[in-house]
């Protein structure tokens, strides 16, 4: 082979490497999205009557393992986003949240995690059964539900489900440009749920109990 032929034939195979490599540059791959949950700020209490609250760790019904958005199509389909994920495992949010939540309430002394050291007057377990944005015709709504249940001194003050449901700002499924509206959305849901635990915990008498009890710690 001569040097002119091995030289055109380089030139050739150069040139189709960078129109290739062009061709690669031009394509946009979807890139990932994190995000975590905004609570808002609820209105409470101006002094704590709940006592010490401690709250464990919140459990997940095994549909919602994973660190995608859901979306839910009819009564049982699930659909991940792969490209719209939480920026921690949901239940550690959620849980995060809960504890936030009532906190700013200011109904209770204190509000502790599962970790958190100490002594509590009243524990609260829970579990997510459902949260994510569900399609229904043309209207989206995110769906909140959990199950709550409140010990005090080892006897079960109650245990009950609670649920919310909050459309979305604008029509559509949840997708790229509509995915910020489902997770605020969520995070309105889960408010509307620890209101009605708030309302649940008065009719259990836990803060008429907590204010019996001797105030010393």
């Amino acid at each position: 082979m001569t040097d002119r032929g091995f030289h055109g034939r380089g030139f050739h195979g150069a040139l189709l490497l960078g129109l290739f490599a062009a061709g690669c540059g031009s394509v946009q791959l979807p890139r990932e999205r994190y995000w975590r949950l905004d609570l808002p700020v609820p209105a409470g209490s101006e002094l704590p009557h709940g006592g010490i609250l401690r709250v464990e760790d919140l459990q997940l019904a095994n549909a919602l393992h994973g660190d995608c958005l859901l979306q839910a199509i009819g009564e049982a389909q699930l659909e991940p986003l792969e490209h719209e994920r939480w920026i921690a495992p949901l239940e550690r949010l959620v849980t995060d949240a809960v504890v936030l939540g009532l906190s700013r309430t200011r109904s209770f002394e204190l509000v502790k995690g599962a970790g958190d050291a100490g002594r509590e007057d009243q524990v609260l377990h829970g579990r997510v059964v459902d949260f994510a944005v569900h399609r229904g015709g043309r209207a989206s709504s995110a769906h909140a539900v959990f199950e709550f249940w409140l010990e005090r001194e080892g006897q079960l003050a109650f245990h009950d489900e609670f649920a919310a449901s909050v459309p979305l700002a604008g029509d559509g499924p949840l997708a790229r440009d509509s995915a910020a509206a489902g997770v605020a959305a969520l995070a309105q849901a889960l408010q509307q749920v620890l209101d009605q635990l708030g309302g649940r915990m008065r009719q259990a008498g836990v803060f008429a109990r907590a204010a019996e009890s001797t105030p010393s710690r």
